[in-house]
């Protein structure tokens, strides 16, 4: 084993944290690539302290080295006096090259180092509207940068990565800008921003929070619609009682409620009554008054059915409870409603004025006879002359048990 070999397994074995590669390499806690236009770019190396810092140029069997320095005021790189070996002491902030001179050829490899260090000033709030709010962090990073020697010899300054989050909703997704625009919260919210988390392995990033007070709000309802099995149905027979609840977002102060053409309510949580057959479109406006900002709800359509009678032929009171024991008409939409029940010689057995009571079969105290029974229905619905009469028979009947 010569020389060279024995350096280079004692040099690993001292630096565990050397990264090895076909360029040179580094104990940098962070590396990433220029970005040179054109491509053909070079590490960059990040360290918390350049106090150890080194370099590691690839090694080739037989060659020898010679090491330069940036120079920033000439772009041009200074001999330094260490050169030979393929290790570089004594890094400082600043770019470097490395010739590799082996088998009659010349291979330069190059390389940047830095200590990066970020700041925050403060977040300030440039834009701010009902829609949106455009939050701005002001930063005072120490500046990282290196020149295109390969190129126009311009210099780049380095991205320290920014990043926000908002309590009580979380990281904002996608957000890589010092200007971020956001859309406005109903509720106040603390944005926090984030800088050089890129390096959070080696430093520690910048973070400030920034305190909103939210002026937007957002209109949002429910609903229970009263005597139905579905406290959420949108249809029904008239009168049909909905009673509706302001779940908005934000500081609302004000209410407007519509209900189609059937009329408007002012207050946050109104109980409605649709009299009449018809589809009516409803929504809720709402705005903060403090702020002037203001929003339109969903619309929710409520459809109020026309009258609807219909009547049974039979039925058997005496048998089975709960099945089929009452004489009862189905009916939707009734506003007055009229029923007279006769036996066959004309007696009065029932009347009712309300379309939800039916006829058990009994006179007084005593069961009906069975057989035929006659019947007759007057009903008026919410519409204008929407009338219905029904003259007609019904069977009681009595079943063996």
């Amino acid at each position: 084993m010569n020389n060279t070999h024995r350096f280079f397994i004692i040099l690993v074995f001292l630096l565990p944290q050397l990264m090895i590669g076909q360029s040179i390499t580094s104990n940098a806690f962070y590396s990433e690539n220029t970005d040179y236009p054109g491509g053909n770019n070079d590490p960059i190396f990040f360290y918390s302290t350049m106090s150890d810092a080194q370099l590691l140029a690839p090694i080739v069997a037989g060659a020898t080295y010679n090491w330069y320095s940036f120079n920033t005021a000439t772009g041009a790189f200074d001999i330094l006096e260490q050169s030979g070996g393929e290790t570089l002491m004594n890094v400082t902030e600043k770019g470097y090259k490395v010739d590799v001179i082996g088998g009659g050829t010349v291979t330069p490899y190059f390389c940047w180092n830095f200590v990066p260090a970020a700041a925050i000033d403060s977040i300030g709030l440039p834009t701010e509207s009902c829609s949106n709010i455009r939050l701005t962090g002001y930063v005072n990073n120490k500046p990282l940068v290196y020149y295109n020697h390969k190129g126009d010899g311009n210099s780049q300054l380095i991205d320290y990565g920014y990043s926000w989050s908002s309590a009580p909703t979380g990281p904002i997704d996608g957000v890589t800008e010092v200007t971020q625009l956001i859309t406005a919260p109903t509720e106040d919210t603390e944005y926090s921003f984030v800088v050089g988390q890129k390096f959070a392995v080696g430093i520690t990033p910048a973070t400030l929070s920034y305190a909103y007070e939210a002026i937007a709000v957002s209109a949002v309802f429910s609903f229970e619609t009263e005597g139905t099995a579905d406290n959420e149905a949108t249809e029904g027979s008239a009168p049909m009682v909905v009673r509706y609840s302001d779940e908005s977002l934000g500081n609302v102060t004000d209410w407007e409620w519509t209900f189609g053409d059937a009329g408007k309510d002012y207050v946050a949580d109104p109980i409605f009554t649709f009299q009449k057959a018809g589809d009516y479109a409803v929504s809720l406006w709402v705005m903060n008054s403090d702020s002037g900002c203001e929003s339109d709800s969903e619309v929710q359509t409520f459809t109020v059915k026309e009258i609807v009678l219909k009547v049974p032929t039979a039925f058997t009171p005496f048998s089975s409870p709960g099945e089929n024991d009452e004489f009862k008409v189905l009916y939707r939409s009734i506003k007055k409603y009229r029923i007279v029940i006769y036996n066959r010689w004309g007696r009065k057995v029932f009347s009712s004025s309300d379309p939800a009571q039916g006829w058990n079969g009994r006179i007084g105290n005593r069961k009906a006879e069975p057989g035929v029974y006659f019947y007759e229905i007057e009903a008026e619905g919410y519409n204008e002359g929407e009338k219905v009469t029904r003259e007609g028979a019904v069977h009681l009947i009595v079943t063996q048990n």
